[in-house]
C-alpha cells in the first residue's frame, strides 16, 4: 500500500490544492502530507511489490542508492511545498503552480521507486513534461523563452532515452531495470546503448554540451520550483545513468575517460562562466552544472573497472544528497534577502554560509565526507591520470568557493526590508537547513560496507576530528574567499559586473540560435531563387496541366482506377504490404 500511496498522494495533492481559495494558505501542508510515504520508504527498508494491474505490470522496490535519493527528494518536495505556500500566497496563478508541482512530484517519486522499464519511463516523462508548467509559471518573455528551450531539449532527450531503453530491454530480454547493466556488459552493442542513454539522461543531468537550458530555466521558475529542479529533478538523470551503467562489470576506457573529462570540464567551465553573471539564481544554476560534473566524474570512474557497484553507487547517492539539500537551501534563500529583516537576518546569512560550505566540502559538513568519497575512489582507481584528477578535484573547491562567494555577494546587494520575516518563510527554510548534508554521515543512510571501506576501524567521527582532514578541506575554501575579498576591496581588481552579465546566460544556446538563423536565411534565399527561376522558365506548371488535361491521360487514369477498385487487387495488395511489414519488424 505504501508504494501506491507514494504516487497517489502527490497526484491527489495536484488535484485538490488548486481549489484552495486565493489569498489563503494550506497547500503547503497538503504537499508535506503527500511526501510522507516517500519519507518513510527513504528511512525504512520495505520489501518490494508487484502490481500486475498497473501499466504492463509494474514492480516497485528500492536499492540503497535510490533509497538515499528518494529521501533527498522527499525532504526537498516537502520543504519546497511549504515554502511555495508562503512565496506564492498572493500569486494569481498559484493554483496552476500547485497542479504542476503535484504532478511533477508524483513523477519524481514514481521513477525512483520503479524497478522496471515501463513504469520508470512513464514517470520520468510525467516529471519532465509537468515541470514545463513550473518553468513557464510567470509567463514573462524570459520564462516563455526558457520554457520553449527546455521543452525542445526535453523532447530530444526523450527520443534518445526511449531508444536506449527499448534496445536495453531487447538485449536483456527482461523489463527489470536490474537486469540491464549485466546485459549491456555482455552485449555487442552495449556501448552504443549506453551512449544513447548517456545523451538522453544527460539532458536532465546538464552534462556538456546539453546543459544550456539549465541557466535559463532556473532563474525563470519561482524559487521553490528552482529548488526542486536543481536539488531533486536533475538527480533523476543521474539515477537513469545508474540503471544503465554496468559499474564494476566492464572496462570501457573510452567512455570512462570521456565522462571524467566532460565532468571536469563542466566542473571548472560552469564555475568560471557563472562568475560572469549578475542574477543569483543564474549563478546557482551554473553551480549545479559544475557539481553535476563531479557526479559525472564519479560514475565515469566506475566504467573503468575495479570498483564494485555496491560501494560506488551508494557513494554517488550520498554526494547527490549533500548537493541536493544544500543547493535547494540556497535557491530558496534567494527569496529571503528582500523579506528578512532584523535579527532574523543573522540566521539567514548563517544558513546560507553553511549551504555554501556544504557544497564546497568545508570542514565539519556533509560535503567534507562526500568529497572524501570521491577522493578515495579516485586514489584506488586504475584510471590513467588519477593523480592529476585528484589535484583537479582539490582545485575545484577553490572555483566552487569563488562562484558561491560571488552568489553571496550578489544577495548582499539586495536591500533589506524594514520589518521582519514572516514565520511561514522561516519554517520550511530552517527545516531544510536542519535536514542538510549532515545526513550523509548518518547510519540511516550509510551502508555498512561503504562505511567500513572508507573509515575502517577508526569510525567516521575520528575522520572528522582529524586535523589533517580539516586542513585539507579548509585551505581551498579559504583561498577562494580570499580571492573574492581582494577583488571586491581592491578597485583595480574589481571587474565584477553589477547590472548586466559579462556573458549571456545559456551560453551555447546563443551559438545554436546564431547558426540556426544563418541556415534559415540560406534556405529562404534558396527558396526565393527557385521560385523566381520557376517563374522565369514558365514551364513546369503548364507542362503538368497540359499532360493531366489530355484525353489520353484521362482515359488511362479511369482504367487504372477501375483496376484499383477491384477487391481481389486490394486484398492481394494488403497481403503483400503486411507480409513485407512482418519481415521488416521481425
Amino acid at each position: 500500500m505504501i508504494w501506491l500511496l507514494t504516487i497517489v498522494l502527490p497526484l491527489l495533492a495536484a488535484v485538490l490544492t488548486p481549489f484552495i481559495p486565493a489569498g489563503r494558505r494550506g497547500s503547503g501542508w497538503v504537499f508535506v502530507a503527500a511526501t510522507l510515504p516517500a519519507l518513510w520508504l527513504g528511512l525504512v527498508e520495505v520489501s518490494g511489490v508487484t502490481a500486475e494491474w498497473f501499466l504492463l505490470g509494474s514492480d516497485f522496490s528500492l536499492d540503497t542508492p535510490r533509497r538515499i535519493i528518494l529521501l533527498l527528494t522527499a525532504i526537498l518536495w516537502a520543504t519546497a511545498g511549504l515554502f511555495a505556500d508562503a512565496y506564492l500566497k498572493d500569486d494569481v496563478r498559484r493554483g496552476e503552480f500547485a497542479f504542476y508541482f503535484g504532478l511533477t512530484m508524483a513523477g519524481n517519486f514514481g521513477l525512483l521507486i520503479s524497478a522496471e522499464v515501463t513504469s520508470f519511463y512513464t514517470f520520468f516523462a510525467l516529471m519532465t513534461f509537468a515541470s514545463y508548467g513550473l518553468v513557464i509559471h510567470s509567463r514573462t518573455p524570459a520564462a516563455r523563452r526558457a520554457a520553449r528551450i527546455y521543452l525542445v531539449m526535453a523532447i530530444i532527450g526523450e527520443l534518445f532515452l526511449i531508444t536506449a531503453l527499448y534496445l536495453a530491454v531487447q538485449s536483456s530480454g527482461s523489463m527489470l531495470l536490474a537486469d540491464i547493466p549485466p546485459a549491456l556488459a555482455e552485449a555487442a552493442n552495449g556501448r552504443f546503448i549506453f551512449w544513447l542513454g548517456l545523451i538522453g539522461f544527460g539532458v536532465k543531468v546538464g552534462v556538456i554540451p546539453l546543459y544550456f537550458w539549465l541557466p535559463l530555466a532556473h532563474p525563470a521558475a519561482p524559487a521553490p520550483a528552482s529548488a526542486v529542479l536543481s536539488g531533486a529533478m536533475i538527480k533523476a538523470g543521474l539515477v537513469g545513468w545508474m540503471h544503465l551503467a554496468p559499474v564494476g562489470l566492464v572496462e570501457w576506457p573510452t567512455i570512462s575517460l570521456l565522462m571524467v573529462s566532460l565532468g571536469f570540464a563542466a566542473t571548472f567551465g560552469a564555475a568560471i562562466y557563472g562568475l560572469t553573471q549578475v542574477d543569483p539564481k543564474t549563478n546557482l544554476a551554473y553551480s549545479s552544472i559544475s557539481q553535476m560534473g563531479i557526479m559525472t566524474v564519479f560514475l565515469g570512474m566506475g566504467l573503468y573497472g575495479g570498483i564494485p557497484a555496491a560501494l560506488l553507487l551508494p557513494a554517488i547517492g550520498l554526494y547527490a544528497f549533500n548537493h541536493g539539500t544544500a543547493k535547494a537551501l540556497l535557491f530558496m534563500g534567494t527569496a529571503l534577502p528582500a523579506k528578512v529583516g532584523g535579527a532574523w537576518r543573522l540566521l539567514m546569512w548563517a544558513g546560507l554560509g553553511l549551504g555554501v560550505l556544504a557544497i564546497a566540502g568545508g570542514p565539519l559538513t556533509g560535503g567534507l565526507w562526500t568529497k572524501y568519497l570521491v577522493k578515495t575512489f579516485l586514489g584506488e582507481s586504475s584510471l590513467p591520470g588519477a593523480q592529476t584528477f585528484l589535484l583537479l578535484l582539490t582545485l575545484s573547491a577553490v572555483t566552487t568557493t569563488l562562484l558561491l562567494s560571488r552568489f553571496l555577494h550578489l544577495l548582499s546587494r539586495i536591500k533589506a526590508p524594514s520589518g521582519t520575516m514572516a514565520p511561514a518563510f522561516l519554517l520550511p527554510w530552517v527545516l531544510l537547513l536542519l535536514a542538510g548534508g549532515w545526513w550523509t554521515m548518518s547510519p540511516t543512510l550509510l551502508p555498512a560496507d561503504l562505511l567500513a571501506h572508507m573509515a575502517g576501524e577508526k569510525g567516521i567521527l575520528d575522520y572528522y576530528l582529524y586535523l589533517h582532514t580539516n586542513w585539507a578541506a579548509f585551505w581551498p575554501i579559504a583561498t577562494g574567499v580570499l580571492i573574492m575579498a581582494l577583488t571586491l576591496k581592491v578597485a583595480a581588481l574589481n571587474w565584477w559586473p553589477t547590472k548586466e552579465p559579462l556573458l549571456p546566460a545559456g551560453d551555447f544556446i546563443h551559438i545554436i540560435l546564431l547558426v540556426g538563423d544563418g541556415l534559415a536565411k540560406f534556405v529562404r534565399k534558396g527558396v526565393a531563387w527557385l521560385t523566381s527561376t520557376a517563374k522565369s522558365l514558365d514551364g513546369p506548371e503548364k507542362l503538368f496541366y497540359r499532360i493531366s488535361d489530355s484525353q489520353r491521360t484521362i482515359q488511362k487514369s479511369a482504367a487504372a482506377e477501375s483496376v484499383l477498385r477491384r477487391w481481389d487487387f486490394v486484398g492481394i495488395g494488403f497481403f503483400i504490404f503486411f507480409l513485407t511489414l512482418f519481415f521488416l519488424l521481425r
